[in-house]
């Protein structure tokens, strides 16, 4: 299934700085590259620069339990850099936080890599209490991405069950982008009215 990701420029490569905003498609492993600049959601390094020598810039990574994997990739992507003849930082790292254990370290180190282009948080990957409320554990989780977001000074994107309002904005405070499908609609399957309009979401 592919996804938009809209990302603001901010820590991108050199060949995209000027744009002001991005609407970059998001695939995930094994979908089919769409033949412009897109980002893919992969923890697998093999995966990612086969991704990067079709043509992707940036690479999603879900992190469960620490930042071992994004940090694997950031080195993965650095080499990828040197093996294809690209500028050095054009490739970019987005962290999507996936699960508890990852949420309580970003509460004692932040991840460091100059490649992050922007944090997120999959609620899904949390407790959930009443059918499509946002419970403690999950709001506890989303705040500590959402500080973490800004002490970056990274967008931040919130997605999963129940992370959209009724208005179609994000359901928690703190985060200024949303995954969507390629129509613009939200990966929120709780959603209600759905959200279809990416380029009003600006940092």
């Amino acid at each position: 299934m592919s996804f938009v990701f809209q990302l603001l420029s901010r820590n991108i490569g050199k060949d995209l700085i000027n744009c002001p905003a991005l609407l970059w498609p998001l695939i995930a492993a094994g979908d089919q590259p769409p033949g412009v600049t897109f980002s893919i959601a992969t923890a697998d390094p093999d995966t990612a620069r086969a991704a990067v020598s079709a043509g992707a810039r940036a690479v999603l990574v879900p992190v469960e339990d620490d930042f071992a994997l994004a940090d694997r990739m950031a080195v993965a992507l650095s080499v990828a850099e040197a093996e294809l003849g690209l500028a050095d930082g054009v490739l970019s790292l987005i962290l999507e936080i996936s699960g508890p254990a990852t949420a309580l370290h970003l509460g004692r180190h932040l991840p460091a890599s100059r490649r992050l282009a922007a944090i997120g948080i999959d609620l899904d990957g949390f407790g959930r209490g009443a059918a499509g409320a946002v419970d403690a554990p999950r709001t506890v989780a989303a705040g500590l991405v959402a500080l973490a977001s800004a002490a970056l000074h990274l967008p931040a994107y919130l997605t999963g069950a129940a992370s959209l309002s009724p208005s179609g904005k994000p359901a928690i405070g703190g985060f200024t982008h949303l995954l969507v499908d390629a129509d613009g609609v939200a990966r929120s399957p709780l959603a209600s009215p759905p959200w279809r309009s990416p380029t009003d979401i600006s940092r």
